[in-house]
């Protein structure tokens, strides 16, 4: 099954508008995106969809649509919880829960990290919004907000328990009592529990001792690793991708695409979790950050093809029927150049890759 993570920065709120000014949404930083060199696709242009927002379903059921129709089985929705009950960009999420005629499967990944000035290119280091974990009450608060998620028929199920990502778990101080609390809440509340799935972790940290079931593959922290051992791949690693350099010649970094495959396809034999493969089509955060920026460079359908293909058949060789899932990162980042939506330039290529793969 594929699912693609899913970007609710579509919509006007108040806290953009005072941090960025009225009327901030990814689009912002999207159209006023610059190419940085020779052959940088910059800025990219929407195709089918165009300049959507997300104030209501007319643009989620048409995205819906789309992604069933080329093979995509669900969305992954970001969803942002800051404690003490406050929330941000939950109007999407919240408008699909309550529109049962959007059809589509889904799960939850909790953003759980600070908002800081990387949105718009400012100090990375500037807080807006600070993620804080406040104990065993506010992690209630946070089950009785996801609840009614978990029991929506479209959440999809793996051993009859609701999915339910973190992307950063060991960045919660008392995990263990944020994953028990919401464990026992599951069942009093007729689950059967709760599947945990960890996105982003060190290698000092092991899932399986807070009962994290399945981790989606966290090796692009490691992707330094992977330029070759060859005049070239020295050239990729220490010139282009040299902060010093960089910020002297006024680049971004450029990692070539394959170098992004052979570190998101270097799979084990075995893992000690239940382990789900990621599959990245292209990535260019330079409308947000500038020659801050990261840009993998050869990105096309057809090498998202191969990528693809190999991480379908890394989950079908690793993994049982139920936990044949493959995820995409992302359908709508638009302002990190992270998107398999239809574009300018590719059109429907990269939904086309995945409606053949998953036909065969």
């Amino acid at each position: 099954m594929i699912f693609a993570y899913y970007l609710p920065q579509f919509h006007y709120i108040s806290e953009n508008d005072a941090w960025w000014g009225e009327g901030f949404t990814e689009w912002t930083n999207v159209k006023k995106a610059k190419s940085l060199f020779r052959g940088h696709r910059q800025p990219l242009i929407p195709g089918e969809l165009g300049y959507y927002y997300l104030d209501t379903t007319v643009t989620m059921r048409r995205q819906a649509k789309l992604a069933k129709e080329h093979g995509i089985d669900g969305f992954v929705f970001y969803h942002y919880w800051f404690g003490n009950g406050k929330t941000l960009l939950e109007k999407p999420i919240l408008n699909f829960l309550n529109d049962s005629t959007i059809d589509i499967q889904f799960c939850i990944c909790w953003a759980n990290e600070s908002w800081r000035g990387t949105w718009h290119g400012t100090s990375k280091n500037q807080m807006l919004q600070e993620q804080m974990y406040l104990g065993e009450e506010d992690y209630k608060k946070h089950f009785e907000f996801l609840l009614p998620f978990f029991l929506d028929s479209r959440c999809i199920k793996i051993s009859e328990m609701p999915v339910y990502q973190i992307y950063v778990p060991e960045s919660i101080p008392d995990l263990e009592a944020y994953i028990q609390t919401f464990n026992q809440l599951a069942v009093s509340s007729g689950l059967k529990g709760i599947y945990w799935m960890g996105v982003k972790h060190s290698d000092e940290f092991i899932p399986s001792n807070y009962g994290i079931q399945g981790v989606v593959n966290n090796n692009l922290k490691r992707i330094n690793q992977y330029h070759q051992k060859t005049l070239d791949g020295f050239f990729q690693r220490y010139i282009l991708s040299n902060p010093l350099i960089r910020k002297l010649m006024k680049w971004p970094k450029r990692i070539p695409y394959q170098i992004v495959r052979h570190c998101l396809e270097d799979f084990r034999t075995e893992y000690p979790f239940d382990f789900y493969p990621l599959a990245i089509p292209n990535w260019d955060n330079s409308p947000r950050v500038g020659t801050e920026g990261t840009i993998y460079t050869g990105c096309s359908p057809k090498e998202f093809e191969k990528h693809l293909e190999a991480c379908i058949q890394q989950s079908k060789r690793n993994n049982s029927p139920e936990k044949q899932f493959v995820f995409i990162k992302s359908w709508n980042e638009w302002a990190e150049g992270n998107i398999l939506e239809p574009e300018a330039e590719f059109g429907f290529g990269y939904l086309e890759v995945i409606k053949e793969l998953t036909s065969e």
